[in-house]
């Protein structure tokens, strides 16, 4: 029985303008329309906050029903804090209780397991090639052992008390292939050892990143208080405005990184391709998708909710992928480009400019992946060649199969784009002073 998939929530310390410039006005009361020729007039505001603020059509509302009814600016703080709350985004990662086995071995060459059950001595005996799982104690072996059944070379898995692993519906103590022992072994070891795992990140989409990063994650800022419902459907999950993708790295000179693998917003993207709409009871008719904040600066907000991460997991610098490279994992695409080259590199200047931070490029080494990892109907995971066609044998763990693609892909290097985290964004974001809507 699989472990249960629990949230862990993060809520993203981020300002209103708008309630900053009432909270510090020397205005104490005034009218609707005065209120209104203020807040129209506010400098450095954008207006979506304005208007997610409810003091545009609020306070537009009041003056036709009562030209001379006079606004505390209190009154008007608690309708913004009302109003915005709507809007405020939490930050979300989902967690599972397991046990992940390193997936390094060790090369045995002159050492044979000194604990073998009877049935797999003829195999030992014949031992051409040894590999030890370092602190598990598990066994691959190459036998040249062939009789009229068995042809040799084949692999055969023990277990730490030396008996051989049968549990493979497809082959019954031995393995064609160093792979698919391999994969069987870590099957074997996840299952027996699952009691002594601790928390996890549960993931979905690790293949689509550079090969060779640690601790992979998926993030999700939502909006739980969003009126309007939207389902995404890459993660199942109600009000999910942005997915990020995230791995730790080291760049040329050994310092480590938080890499943003990358940032989508699906449901602005069913926004432009089919339309929005406010009301509520029109949700999915014609297939209109629901309205939802942060139009022209999702990925504005993301880069806010990776500058948290970062700051909290104690990262001096992140790091960001190209356009070109974002291309190359998917196709080519004007929006990738357009997104990764112009907008992201558009606000990391205005961050660099405004918190004293370096925004400049970096090199990480990775490698060229020479096929893609795809999921079978059966729930395996197997390795494709551009043409689709596989190149090795289907696997039962993915992280398996990606351990295998990095291995037999070529290393290269790739120029990345990197922002500091200073010390001025770093004491801002702590201090909650990151504003929710602009910079």
């Amino acid at each position: 029985m699989s472990a249960p998939v629990h949230a862990k929530t993060y809520d993203l310390p981020l300002r209103s303008k708008v309630i900053d410039w009432l909270e510090t006005t020397s205005q104490k009361s005034a009218t609707a329309q005065q209120w209104l020729g203020m807040l129209n007039n506010l400098q450095g505001v954008r207006t979506e906050e304005k208007v997610l603020s409810g003091l545009t059509n609020g306070l537009a509302e009041a003056h036709e029903n009562d030209p001379d009814e006079m606004f505390s600016k209190q009154a008007l703080i608690k309708c913004c804090e009302r109003w915005l709350r709507e809007c405020h985004p939490v930050l979300q990662s989902y967690l599972k209780h397991a046990f992940r086995p390193g997936l390094g071995v060790k090369q045995m060459t002159d050492q044979l397991p000194k604990r073998v059950e009877a049935k797999a001595r003829r195999f030992v005996e014949k031992a051409q090639t040894c590999y030890q799982h370092p602190s598990i104690g598990y066994w691959i072996i190459r036998t040249g052992y062939e009789d009229l059944a068995t042809t040799a070379p084949n692999w055969i898995v023990l277990d730490h008390k030396g008996k051989m692993l049968l549990s493979h519906e497809r082959h019954g103590g031995w393995f064609p292939t160093a792979l698919e022992a391999f994969d069987e072994m870590h099957r074997a070891i996840r299952s027996r050892y699952n009691k002594f795992g601790g928390e996890r990140s549960n993931t979905l989409f690790d293949e689509y990143a550079f090969l060779g990063g640690n601790n992979y994650r998926e993030w999700f800022i939502c909006l739980p208080d969003w009126p309007l419902p939207y389902r995404d459907g890459h993660f199942n999950l109600q009000q999910l405005l942005v997915h990020i993708r995230t791995t730790e790295r080291l760049d040329h000179n050994g310092v480590p990184l938080l890499m943003v693998e990358e940032i989508q917003s699906p449901w602005h993207a069913d926004i432009r391709k089919h339309g929005s709409t406010a009301d509520k009871d029109k949700v999915g008719k014609d297939d209109l998708v629901a309205d939802a904040p942060f139009a022209k600066e999702w990925h504005e907000l993301a880069i806010k909710a990776v500058i948290a991460l970062a700051v909290q997991q104690n990262h001096t610098q992140i790091g960001f992928t190209t356009g070109k490279q974002q291309c190359e994992r998917w196709c080519n695409m004007k929006g990738l480009l357009n997104l990764y080259d112009l907008d992201i590199p558009k606000c990391l200047k205005r961050i660099a400019t405004q918190y004293d931070c370096t925004n400049d490029w970096a090199t990480i080494a990775t490698r060229r992946p020479m096929a893609r990892v795809r999921r079978t109907p059966q729930g395996e995971w197997i390795l494709q060649d551009a043409n689709k066609v596989s190149i090795a044998p289907p696997v039962k763990n993915k992280d398996v199969a990606l351990f295998f693609l990095n291995e037999r892909s070529a290393p290269v290097k790739e120029q990345i784009r990197v922002l500091q985290v200073s010390t001025a964004l770093k004491q801002a974001m702590k201090a909650g002073e990151i504003p929710l809507f602009g910079w």
